[in-house]
């Protein structure tokens, strides 16, 4: 694989990506049909040659290279496994009221104020 064959694809699995992310039209897309997705995004998969998606793989981070040499070798192995993380939302933190003055501008509880008049 060229260096420019192996950039032109992470640059469009990096959009792909990012835009299952951003777009429930696109993660639709990728379960329902993901070979016309890769498509959308230039990244052929020859006839013949079975497209796997995989979601999650158990808190592993994702490997780049192990993805291109997917793309690279599934002409030879018949299936190109694709993966695409799932975004995990981090869950909602609440803070009490006294953590909330800690934030608010830097300033030390209890000084900050509702208007900056008697701020200056």
């Amino acid at each position: 694989m060229s260096p420019g064959d192996r950039a032109v694809f992470i640059a469009a699995y990096g959009r792909l990506v990012v835009e299952v992310w951003s777009d429930p039209s696109r993660e639709a897309l990728l379960d329902s049909d993901p070979r016309q997705l890769l498509t959308e995004y230039g990244i052929d998969v020859p006839d013949g040659v079975a497209v796997t998606v995989r979601r999650d793989a158990g808190g592993v981070e994702p490997d780049l290279e192990a993805q291109v040499a997917a793309w690279r070798d599934a002409p030879i192995l018949g299936e190109l496994v694709l993966f695409v993380p799932a975004l995990e939302v981090e869950g909602e933190v609440e803070i009490d009221e006294y953590e909330l003055e800690n934030v608010v501008a830097g300033l030390e509880p209890g000084t900050a104020c509702c208007c900056p008049c008697c701020c200056t």
